[in-house]
């Protein structure tokens, strides 16, 4: 967490694995394992993998700061010279959500990430893609990233599983619309202006209702839109649904700032209530292990949830991760992480999410 000096964590951890381990990480909010999990304190967690098990080929660009397509694209062209194509279901992306380098808070996107790793790998190999926008605590400070014995800022890092391992994942959600469809109608790089053609902070007061009047400046990280990606009218499907998250509001402008640029105008979107369903997430787990094909075995459950579905920062008593451990149930080592964005396969594709959870299977 961005509790620790990043360059002595790092000494610390090649204290413990030796110089010769490939390294890769970054900054989580907390950490979730097997046993426990906490968050916004002093906490480290690390997943090992024994050379025998398999490959592993690490990737890095820098220089994140208004150029994450191009970023993208390098990081695509440095994985094909070192493979032709991935065979899909094998690469895992990691990058800095945190721009600093300015005195104003901005995000690095992960929509023009993702769009850039497009222009060089094709569909196949962006198959099942998951990974995660890294930050150190819910305040926006300034995130690290380890790679090899480099301590790094504003990177995007790529992790390709080679000999025979394999990732499948599903997407826990919980949101449901609380509206019927509404047009962005003015938009400006990642703000919503404009929703029906009205300022789009009056449009959300009025759906909440006087009963949550809530102040405009407190919309950030509780403000969620949601994006319909299959049948427009269709019984309600969660995993059709691409969530964002509004960051902070303008409100001179009478507009939400969101976590990513991709709400442009004439794009439909409805107003998301929060709800997990915490007696659903034992049948979709053991769904996922059963879903492995013959033959393969699980070896390690990774899970990157975001930072503000942890209780204390949604409100609930009950922590959704605590949920997901159970229903692991010791069945393979779990490394979780608390994180900006999350990564994962949602419509078809991999795609940036807001207020989820990713759980991936590794196996082999």
């Amino acid at each position: 967490t961005s509790r620790h000096d990043p360059h002595r964590l790092a000494e610390g951890v090649r204290g413990v694995i030796g110089p010769e381990a490939a390294l890769m990480g970054g900054y989580a909010v907390g950490i979730i394992t097997n046993e426990e999990l906490a968050y916004d304190g002093y906490q480290v967690g690390i997943a090992l993998f024994a050379e025998n098990l398999g490959s592993f080929e690490l990737f890095k660009v820098d220089n994140l700061p208004n150029r994450e397509q191009a970023c993208g694209k390098m990081l695509g062209e440095q994985i094909t010279q070192r493979l032709a194509q991935p065979v899909g279901n094998n690469l895992m992306l990691f990058y800095d959500s945190v721009d600093r380098t300015t005195e104003q808070l901005r995000l690095n996107m992960a929509e023009p990430l993702l769009k850039g790793l497009a222009e060089t790998l094709d569909a196949a190999a962006l198959e099942g893609l998951v990974g995660a926008g890294l930050v150190g605590d819910m305040s926006g400070r300034e995130t690290w990233q380890w790679f090899g014995d480099q301590v790094n800022q504003n990177t995007a890092m790529a992790l390709l599983l080679g000999g025979g391992l394999r990732t499948h994942s599903l997407v826990f959600h919980g949101c449901r619309p609380a509206s019927d469809y509404l047009t962005v109608t003015r938009a400006e790089d990642s703000t919503v202006l404009e929703l029906d053609h009205r300022p789009a902070l009056e449009v959300i007061s009025e759906l909440l209702g006087k009963e949550n009047d809530v102040p405009w400046k407190e919309y950030s990280f509780f403000v969620t839109l949601g994006v319909n990606l299959g049948e427009k009218y269709a019984p309600f499907k969660e995993e059709n649904y691409q969530n964002r998250l509004c960051l902070r509001t303008d409100i001179k402008r009478k507009g939400m700032v969101m976590f990513e640029p991709d709400l442009v105008a004439g794009t439909e979107v409805q107003l998301m209530r929060r709800s997990i369903d915490f007696s659903y997430i034992q049948e979709r787990v053991d769904r996922l292990f059963d879903s492995l094909p013959e033959g393969r075995e699980p070896l390690l459950a990774l899970y990157i949830d975001c930072a503000g579905r942890a209780g204390a920062y949604c409100g609930m008593d009950e922590e959704e991760a605590a949920v997901v451990i159970e229903a692991i149930n010791n069945r393979v080592p779990l490394l979780g992480l608390y994180s900006g964005v999350e990564i994962g396969p949602v419509g078809g594709k991999s795609r940036s999410l807001d207020w989820t959870g990713v759980l991936t299977l590794i196996s082999r």
